[in-house]
């Protein structure tokens, strides 16, 4: 009898051992699962997004047109040598808002008087037409132009023409101005419609060395009977 009662407490003993080893085992697979489903998590995270850091279609700069310089206006285009024209053509740019431009040889002229009236008088005898150091910008867009120069024996330089030549006037409007000693626009009014073919021709001004003072009020009064006054 006391053998039948060891063998059952044997068998108790044995069944609570198994039962304590798989309560620990279940605990420690728990444990073990954490570190990888953290680790799936933090990888899970969306990633930021690259669309932010992108330009969007609106933030494109829009090209504007350009308006061409001068549309529609005026252009003062002058030949002086001593001064007087252009004195005159800088009160005309500024009661007209016109655009200045001197006509000007390639090859500058001497300074010696005497000298730059052989070289006129042979310049007219040969017809020539010197080449001009500079050329127009944005011709297209003048519809009036002013024209100034110097008498010289009784004539426009002939860089005038060589100027007058090289644009098409076709359908724009000339106005001639001239500073001279006494003999105002010479012949030249005749020259320049006809190298300016195609142009409207408006009266002109002249001016002796002697108006030259009141040159403000004579252009004023002159621009305002033509209606070109700004």
């Amino acid at each position: 009898m006391k053998k039948v009662w060891t063998f059952f407490l044997s068998i108790a003993f044995v069944l609570s051992l198994a039962a304590c080893g798989g309560t620990a085992a279940s605990s420690g697979g728990s444990a073990s699962s954490e570190p990888a489903a953290s680790a799936f998590a933090s990888s899970a995270q969306p990633a930021a997004s690259s669309e932010a850091a992108e330009p969007s279609a609106d933030a494109e700069p829009s090209a504007e047109s350009e308006t061409p310089a001068g549309e529609g206006g005026t252009l003062v285009a002058y030949f002086s040598w001593s001064g007087n024209t252009q004195q005159m053509a800088q009160i005309i740019a500024e009661q007209t808002g016109g655009d200045l431009f001197e006509i000007a040889p390639a090859t500058p002229y001497t300074e010696d008087y005497d000298e730059l009236l052989d070289i006129a008088q042979q310049e007219q005898a040969e017809d020539a037409r010197p080449a001009l150091a500079d050329e127009v910008e944005n011709w297209d867009s003048y519809d009036t132009v002013f024209v100034g120069y110097p008498n010289w024996w009784g004539d426009a330089p002939m860089a005038v023409y060589t100027f007058l030549e090289s644009y098409d006037w076709t359908g724009k409007t000339l106005v001639p101005f001239n500073t001279s000693a006494s003999s105002g626009f010479g012949r030249s009014l005749e020259g320049i419609a006809q190298s300016a073919a195609g142009a409207t021709v408006l009266e002109g001004l002249a001016l002796t060395e002697g108006e030259l003072p009141d040159a403000q009020d004579r252009v004023t009064e002159w621009l305002d009977g033509l209606g070109l006054h700004e």
